[in-house]
């Protein structure tokens, strides 16, 4: 499952990347240098209490210890009705949400020593109580924007550990949810087609669909936002 969910985080990072015009692989193969140096994890707690992270026979800050394994995984390309459909949720929600998402990833101050901190809190927040489609959608956008702030900052390093760190959660933390709920044949059952902007257009339903669940994320976003300096 790990390889699959990995497959889907990269598609969709990729095509994130490329709406920017860059390139996944590109920024892959610039940075696999810098993937290998070892550097010491922060945030290992979030209020006092323990929180989620890779795990550290796997992982250094973040990124892969041995690129080879994350070249054997990304051979298992994810399925294309998935990988589309979480395309076009991710372009309808961002497009609800553009202002957020854009204070958000400009104003978290991202650094490589600071990175993986702030893409912790953001996601354990997001999901701090429970999950649903929206905010695996949600989840899905801010790692996409996360990384295109990244690149634009000149700290292109960031995008293959993001994808890992991505993963990681996916795997541990959603995948359950997800098989409990359908698993993505259920997503695509009810998102696909460009669901969303079809029922925003057509103004019917729109608000029984994606965003119940989106709507939250995005204000727990904005709150996570306006509670860090």
């Amino acid at each position: 499952m790990s390889s699959s969910n990995r497959a889907l985080v990269v598609d969709f990072l990729s095509y994130k990347l490329s709406q920017r015009g860059h390139s996944w692989h590109e920024i892959e193969m610039e940075s696999g240098e810098e993937a290998m140096e070892p550097a010491n994890e922060t945030g290992n707690t979030l209020n006092g209490s323990p929180s989620w992270h890779p795990s550290p026979s796997h992982v250094i800050n973040g990124a892969s210890e041995h690129p080879e394994l994350l070249e054997e995984e990304e051979e298992e390309n994810p399925r294309v009705d998935v990988s589309q459909t979480l395309r076009e949720a991710g372009d309808e929600f961002e497009l609800r949400y553009r202002r957020a998402f854009s204070d958000l990833t400009s104003q978290l101050h991202i650094t490589l020593g600071t990175a993986y901190q702030s893409f912790e809190q953001v996601v354990n927040e997001l999901f701090h109580d429970g999950v649903n489609w929206g905010r695996i959608v949600a989840f899905f956008s801010f790692g996409g924007a996360l990384c295109v702030e990244s690149v634009d900052k000149e700290m292109q390093g960031l995008v293959v550990r993001i994808a890992s760190w991505m993963t990681t959660y996916l795997t541990e933390h959603l995948d359950p949810w997800i098989q409990e709920n359908g698993g993505w044949e259920r997503f695509v059952d009810v998102y696909g087609n460009d669901a969303a902007a079809k029922s925003r257009k057509g103004q019917e339903r729109f608000n029984k669909w994606l965003w119940t669940g989106a709507t939250v994320a995005g204000v727990v976003l904005l709150g996570s936002l306006l509670s860090r300096k």
